[in-house]
């Protein structure tokens, strides 16, 4: 899957957008959140679209305020929270899992937000609103400067 950038819908006078990643190789969960954004006013987010760590890590994109990893079977969670904390220490880290996975309750204690799947419309939606609670990154560079 190519590395794309997935943007809100145009919003007058809106703040500027929070910059998250998703790391995904499924074209479908891509897709929907290329159309809740697209159809989300209020969604100030936009996201690079990259199929894994390694292919985003090379881009050299970022700094991110939010870090969606979809867990499709292709690396254990802990290491892809890891991997991901390690390259944007900054971010909050949200996983991507099905309700029925062991992984579900492992990645409560790991992650900072756990969306499950297959998503529901008004799920992502709140997420999308709201998908961090950090920091824009231009506060936590101040900061640590000081």
């Amino acid at each position: 899957m190519p590395a794309t950038s997935i943007q809100p819908a145009p919003v007058n006078g809106a703040r500027q957008p929070i910059k998250g990643l998703l790391l995904t190789a499924d074209p479908s969960l891509a897709r929907a959140f290329q159309r809740e954004i697209a159809n989300c006013s209020e969604c100030a987010i936009t996201f690079d679209l990259h199929a894994n760590s390694d292919e985003a890590i090379r881009s050299g994109g970022g700094p991110y305020q939010c870090v969606v990893i979809d867990l499709d079977g292709s690396i254990a969670l802990d290491e892809a929270v890891r991997m991901a904390r390690r390259a944007w220490p900054i971010s909050r880290i949200a996983v991507l899992t099905f309700w029925w996975s062991e992984q579900a309750d492992l990645a409560r204690d790991k992650a900072d937000v756990v969306i499950h799947k297959p998503l529901r419309a008004a799920e992502l939606r709140a997420f999308l609103r709201s998908p961090s609670g950090a920091p824009r990154v231009e506060e936590v560079a101040a900061a640590l400067s000081a």
